[in-house]
């Protein structure tokens, strides 16, 4: 009995890391299918739409994995303001961890792409949705006064230190905003 093939997952994580790293145009199929370690026949069986079509499905498991992380970093917090410092220090660790090299998942591909190209575009903005959902969801629990502004606020500021992050390979942007939600 033939065992069912990994390549599917291999593209996708293989793609999420690369996108995530370059952005979207600088990565090429032909990389993408050489550090995969799949087999090139199969990558259009998996991906009949071809590289946009990866990239979609690599940007929603990105997507899904910044959620769940999120929601482990934030779930036992007792306070906004220490929601928003856990968060701020797990994604910053995250990222120092990296070399500076792994920056938000989306971002990268998202300031590249969109909104010229409206299937990406969608699924980026799926994303920050689901992202200002988990985060809105523990603000309602903390008793945060309006909720969703506050999610999307926290986001956005996590998002300019991700940027300046990485430009500057420190994590002092991410302790310049998390010095505002101290208690």
């Amino acid at each position: 009995m033939p065992r069912s093939s990994d390549a599917r997952q291999r593209f996708i994580e293989t793609a999420a890391l690369l996108f995530q790293q370059r952005g979207y145009s600088a990565v090429g199929l032909n990389e993408l299918i050489e550090k995969s370690q799949a087999p090139k026949g199969s990558f259009y069986h998996h991906f009949p739409g071809g590289k946009e079509e990866l990239a979609k499905v690599a940007l929603t498991f990105s997507g899904d994995y910044v959620a769940r992380k999120t929601a482990g970093w934030i779930g036992d917090a007792k306070t906004p303001n220490e929601a928003a410092c856990a968060l701020l220090d797990s994604v910053a660790d995250w990222f120092e961890g990296s070399g500076w090299t792994q920056g938000c998942p989306i971002t990268t591909v998202a300031l590249e792409v969109t909104p010229e190209n409206p299937e990406l575009h969608a699924t980026v903005e799926e994303i920050f949705e689901s992202w200002v959902e988990e985060i809105s969801a523990h603000a309602e629990r903390l008793d945060t006064k309006h909720p969703r502004d506050w999610a999307e606020c926290l986001l956005t500021q996590i998002q300019g230190a991700w940027i300046v992050g990485r430009i500057q390979k420190s994590r002092a942007p991410f302790n310049q905003i998390k010095a505002l939600y101290r208690d």
